[in-house]
């Protein structure tokens, strides 16, 4: 396959400035914590490992493999803050990423807002239960599958179980036109998203919602008379002494980490606008969501003077929703189980962890979208530095396959009548798996207890062939079966 001149020139320029990026700089660390975080540092894996071949590597190394080019972390160690670093630069032609400098965190919005909307229950100013509908003054909510017995509440919007249009936000490009949030929910004056209605019957269903996140901005800035951010500034940040979290619009000339598409190249004027900040608009360093992780977890234990106790469990504590608690995944079991949450918006990916019982986690903040593939391979070192547990690489053995082995399994697959279509290419042994978007994985051929087992060595996705006594061949991918296209009968 020929790469495009414009590609190859853009990822030659990405590496190059890679190998000259400055060293990472500890901005906060606990006495002790020097070898814990050296270990973090220069033990990151792949999240696949292929047995006997495949070693560790530093975490700068994995930036430039991912192309990309700054990150910001932060780790927990019962309950206190045990350090945090910076990496990289704000972007290849920038300075170095700074202790304070800002990235986009994308959905890690959404928990923020909720702790703010929990202080505001919890002071007798906001009603979790009552239909937000009454809380709304500067916008409605369209008519849907909402009714008198099944109203929409705030505890609804936020858990995502209220029905409401699911999806994200794609942003909007600087120097272009960005409508407001009340044209936004309602899907008008320029919105690059669905309006947001009730398409569920509330309570009945998860169904995670960015517009939900929206309603429920709009209900707290008409309740409180408040703009939403020195709303969040009053209930959140200053009550914890944040210094950089905001989800106030970036300027130019802005301590920024700048937006890296999968490709290493930057987005077109740094970063988009997302003005729907209680969904995706939160701008942060890592030590500032570290510090915020660290008082949920005294709050949990009743040492927070910013956290009730008794609402923080109520939230926490109560029966998930198809293994999620208030957009939290939840993973693990008992005293091992974290809190688990991610964003992505174009050109970034963030992720944060906590585990309310022993007060371990980590924030991870990357200006590059490759940082989705990163973060899990740091949240991996981290787990196997710390003891955590559950975060595991995909570990393999490579099996060796001729040309003639894998003869006649190429092709397109078809996942049922109406379902997509995959496209298997074969160049002499190697396999390729093609998607209707065009994304391209080459498989490599592993030891599996079944023949034919191939994973992809970016992503972990497994693929398996099986051919049929009638000659026929099908694939298994995602845990779905598609049979190849020459094989179907009439």
């Amino acid at each position: 396959m020929s790469i495009p001149l414009r590609l190859l020139l853009a990822c030659t320029a990405f590496v190059s400035a890679a190998q000259a990026a400055p060293p990472g700089r500890v901005c906060a660390q606990q006495a002790g914590a020097d070898e814990r975080r050296a270990a973090v540092e220069q033990g990151v894996m792949p999240s696949v490992v292929f047995e006997g071949e495949t070693q560790a590597q530093s975490l700068p190394e994995r930036m430039a493999t991912q192309r990309v080019p700054g990150l910001a972390v932060a780790v927990l160690r019962g309950g206190v803050l045990d350090w945090s670093a910076v990496y990289g630069r704000r972007a290849a032609d920038r300075p170095a990423v700074g202790c304070t400098t800002r990235f986009q965190a994308g959905s890690l919005a959404k928990p923020v807002t909720l702790l703010a909307a929990l202080r505001l229950a919890d002071a007798g100013r906001l009603d979790w239960d009552r239909d937000v509908a009454t809380q709304l003054r500067s916008v409605q909510l369209p008519p849907g599958r909402q009714s008198a017995e099944h109203t929409v509440t705030l505890r609804q919007l936020f858990a995502h179980t209220a029905g409401i249009t699911p999806g994200g936000y794609p942003g909007y490009a600087q120097g272009g036109p960005v409508p407001s949030l009340a044209d936004i929910v309602a899907g008008t004056g320029g919105s690059n998203t669905p309006r947001a209605e009730v398409l569920d019957v509330p309570g009945a269903n998860l169904r995670y919602s960015g517009g939900g996140y929206s309603l429920a901005q709009i209900a707290l800035q008409d309740t409180q008379g408040l703009a939403f951010e020195p709303l969040m500034r009053r209930w959140l940040f200053e009550p914890i002494r944040l210094r950089t979290a905001s989800f106030a619009l970036q300027a130019a000339g802005a301590d920024v980490a700048e937006g890296h598409a999968e490709d290493g190249t930057r987005v077109p004027g740094g970063w988009l606008h997302l003005p729907e900040s209680a969904a995706a608009g939160l701008w942060s360093d890592a030590g500032d969501l570290g510090t915020l992780l660290a008082e949920v977890w005294r709050g949990y234990h009743g040492r927070s003077a910013v956290f009730r106790q008794a609402s923080l469990r109520a939230l926490f504590d109560a029966p998930p929703v198809h293994g999620h608690a208030y957009g939290f995944r939840l993973v693990g079991e008992g005293r091992a189980q974290v809190l688990v949450h991610y964003g992505g918006t174009r050109g970034y990916n963030a992720g944060l962890v906590l585990n309310l019982q022993t007060g371990d986690g980590a924030v991870y903040l990357a200006n590059g979208e490759g940082g989705r593939g990163l973060g899990h391979e740091l949240l991996v070192a981290v787990s196997r530095t710390y003891g955590w547990g559950q975060f595991h690489d995909t570990r393999v053995r490579r099996a060796h396959l001729t040309a003639d082995e894998v003869q006649g399994l190429a092709g397109r697959y078809a996942f049922g009548a109406s379902g997509p279509r995959v496209l298997v290419e074969q160049a002499q042994a190697a396999l390729t798996l093609v998607f209707p978007n065009g994304d391209r994985y080459g498989l490599t051929p592993i030891d599996a207890p079944e023949p034919l087992q191939f994973i992809h060595a970016g992503s972990g996705v497994r693929a398996g062939f099986q051919r049929g006594a009638d000659g026929a061949v099908t694939l298994q991918l995602y845990g779905q079966q598609g049979l190849r296209e020459a094989d179907a009968r009439p």
